[in-house]
């Protein structure tokens, strides 16, 4: 094989915790087993709160990644990409539940997706669904 084919080793990336959440871990270990009992039902509602905070950012860095990889791997054909990871989830779903299930499932997504673009105030899918069946008579 030439060295053309041959791929560079990947750097690790671990994530790191941020430098508060190991405090917090420090502190919540040294308080005793009444006093701690006590203070995380006081804090409970921020915990719940930096708990989605930190989910929300979870997925958004995994989001971001996955993004970048995308970029690089396929520069200038990130949407060719996509397309074609839609298609094979459509195909998966097809073989699985068969084509009118699937079907139906698309035709119910696309509904939910106009009646949010409605209240959103955006309808484009209700716009060009007009377009579509606008009558065309011109006498």
């Amino acid at each position: 094989m030439s060295d053309e084919f041959t791929k560079a080793p990947r750097a690790k990336v671990e994530a790191e915790e941020p430098q508060q959440h190991k405090d917090e871990q420090r502190e919540a270990s040294r308080v005793p087993g009444a006093q701690q009992d006590a203070a995380s039902a006081g804090t409970s509602q921020e915990g719940a709160a930096q708990a989605s905070a930190k989910s929300d950012q979870s997925t958004q860095n995994g989001v971001n990644r996955a993004s970048a990889w995308v970029s690089r791997t396929f520069p200038g054909h990130e949407n060719a990409f996509l397309g074609g990871v839609c298609g094979f989830l459509v195909a998966i779903v097809m073989a699985a539940i068969g084509f009118w299930r699937t079907l139906l499932l698309v035709l119910l997504v696309l509904i939910g997706v106009a009646i949010g673009q409605q209240a959103d105030g955006d309808p484009k899918i209700l716009r060009a669904l007009g377009k579509i069946f606008r009558d065309h008579d011109t006498h």
